[in-house]
């Protein structure tokens, strides 16, 4: 028997073949894109996974080899000629045991030509015998004045010259500050500073008149004359050290481990203001140290923060 075709399924649209055939390709994109994806994580994993580190290794300690160098002296062309040019000068600093800080200095010196012949002088500063220790009738130690005579010998002039005092002496400068054509003398010393006019080879202790002694209990080292405002006259700059006294000195106490007293540094010593003295033409000298603003003061403590032990006059901003 012949099956008849059916009518109704003829008649019903059939699919196009495109279709099956962007089935099949969606298909094999999802399987290729899942096949990438699955690639790329395998890569990350091996690639982006933390690699384990090795343990640190101590690096091996190689003690510092001791190198053992020759070293001689440079050759210098110098001569002692002290004791052949006449030189006896000792400087005295009055120690006895109490380990007093001004006893580690001092011993300032100067060359000038002080009797004007063209020969340079030489002038030794020197310290004394501490009040509290000196005897009645004993003689001191003075400052020492040589005469150059101009073939390399010298002759000590002290005695008469107006330089034959003593005083704690620390330093010295030489500048002809009243212009009279012969160099002056100032001296800076524990306890009040000295000013020396040159009467012409001759000094004589103008102080007091000058108005640069400077306070009683103050410790000056270092002094410089410098014209600091250029109207012809010398002006003095006077640089102060630490606040002492002997009392302050046996307080700060420095010592060493079975050994007592020793000399110390200035560290636990308060600082002290340097002065500046401006020089008025008439033999009298102004403190303009305050205005002049060389006064520095510890901004948490109100102390000076000075502790002067050296002076350098000189045009920082080459202004003239």
């Amino acid at each position: 028997m012949t099956r008849r075709p059916d009518k109704q399924a003829a008649d019903r649209p059939q699919p196009p073949a495109d279709d099956a055939i962007i089935g099949r390709a969606f298909w094999w994109s999802l399987a290729v894109i899942g096949i990438g994806a699955a690639g790329i994580g395998l890569v990350w994993w091996l690639v982006g996974r933390p690699t384990a580190l090795p343990p640190p290794v101590e690096p091996a300690y190689v003690p510092p080899q001791r190198r053992h160098v020759n070293i001689e002296a440079p050759a210098l062309p110098f001569t002692d000629i002290t004791a052949p040019a006449g030189i006896e000068f000792v400087h005295v600093n009055g120690a006895y045991g109490d380990k007093l800080l001004p006893e580690t200095m001092g011993g300032g010196c100067a060359f000038l030509d002080f009797d004007a012949d063209g020969d340079q002088n030489l002038l030794f500063v020197n310290s004394s015998i501490w009040p509290w220790r000196q005897a009645a009738g004993e003689r001191l130690p003075t400052l020492a004045l040589y005469r150059n005579d101009g073939s390399g010998a010298f002759t000590d002039v002290t005695l008469g010259s107006g330089l034959d005092v003593s005083v704690y002496g620390m330093g010295a400068a030489a500048g002809d500050y009243d212009n009279d054509g012969h160099v002056d003398i100032f001296i800076t010393a524990v306890g009040q500073n000295h000013l020396f006019r040159n009467l012409g080879g001759r000094f004589t202790d103008v102080t007091a008149q000058a108005g640069v002694a400077g306070e009683p209990d103050a410790w000056s080292t270092a002094a410089a004359f410098v014209d600091i405002d250029n109207d012809g006259d010398l002006d003095l700059a006077v640089g102060n050290y630490v606040r002492w006294s002997k009392d302050i000195d046996l307080s700060v106490n420095y010592r060493l481990d079975g050994i007592g007293r020793a000399f110390g540094p200035p560290t636990n010593f308060e600082g002290s203001h340097s002065s500046l003295y401006r020089n008025e033409g008439d033999g009298t000298f102004s403190d303009i140290s305050e205005p002049a603003g060389i006064q520095v003061v510890n901004p948490s403590t109100g102390t000076s923060m000075g502790k002067a032990l050296g002076l350098a006059p000189i045009d920082v901003d080459r202004d003239g």
